[in-house]
């Protein structure tokens, strides 16, 4: 069966308490929970840090912000602090760090769901998507192998989920408050 990108309402649900078993947050919970944006259990998955797995990926995603946001800017010095005090707080033991077959996986692996997105209708068009797109699949491939679940709202990874044997994610709508 190819995969697809099914209907929201039927994927698995991350409900209103944190999870028992351990989870990888995905970059999207950090940025939707500082914003106030999402299900109140969001915020609740923060406050858990150490004790959640993060990928690398979604480390590096984050600590963009500081080259990202403009130094001369009076709210940038505010952004950054929220940001760094949130990635100290991360146990570097709980950070999922791929080796060089991972990223080669990843790659093949984001190929592939971009065939599918594609097929689909959907569209993988700019550099940005690609990047985005693997840094997924590397997400994907990282707690696959440590057989943890992913906690998104990103619909790329239920393709993902179906390329991936043994890959579990649980899924959120940030306009769910």
């Amino acid at each position: 069966m190819k995969p697809v990108r099914r209907d929201r309402a039927a994927l698995p649900k991350l409900g209103a308490r944190v999870p028992q078993g351990q989870v990888v947050l995905d970059t999207n919970v950090f940025i939707n929970a500082l914003a106030g944006r999402g299900p109140a259990v969001l915020r609740s998955l923060l406050e858990a840090l150490p004790r959640v797995f993060v990928a690398a990926t979604a480390r590096a995603e984050l600590s963009w912000v500081r080259g990202r946001l403009d130094p001369d800017h009076p709210g940038t010095d505010r952004v950054v602090a929220t940001y760094d005090a949130l990635l100290s707080r991360i146990d570097p033991a709980k950070v999922l760090v791929p080796d060089d077959a991972d990223w080669c996986a990843a790659g093949e692996l984001a190929g592939q769901a971009a065939r599918a997105i594609a097929g689909g209708g959907g569209k993988i068009a700019t550099a940005f998507d690609r990047v985005e797109l693997i840094s997924d699949a590397l997400t994907a491939i990282v707690a696959a192998k440590a057989g943890l679940t992913v906690i998104t709202e990103d619909a790329d990874f239920d393709v993902l989920t179906q390329l991936v044997q043994g890959f579990r994610v649980l899924f959120y709508d940030r306009r769910e408050a």
